[in-house]
């Protein structure tokens, strides 16, 4: 269900988000928003978030918990590698 929010500018063009807008659009401090002019008004659009940022960190973190580190993947990855090369004719 679409919602219209009322806000208020204030001294210097600040405006508040309501919370509930910020809550449910995953909208955070510090966050670019995306106005666009459309001459008798404007839009305000929040950026999609990428769920590749949060899987890669959930993937770091297992990878961290788990004593993993990106020089031992390198040295596993450089192993299978030589196996490969060596099984070829």
């Amino acid at each position: 269900m679409n919602k219209t929010f009322k806000v208020q500018v204030v001294q210097r063009g600040l405006i508040t988000l309501p919370k509930e807008l910020r809550d449910t659009s995953h909208i955070n401090e510090g966050d670019t928003l995306n106005l666009i002019d459309l001459g008798d008004g404007v839009v305000v659009m929040s950026p999609r978030r990428l769920r590749v940022d949060t899987i890669a960190n959930k993937m770091a973190k297992e990878w961290q918990d788990s004593g993993e580190t990106l020089e031992s993947m390198l040295a596993t990855l450089r192993e299978v590698r030589a196996e490969h090369v060596s099984k070829k004719p």
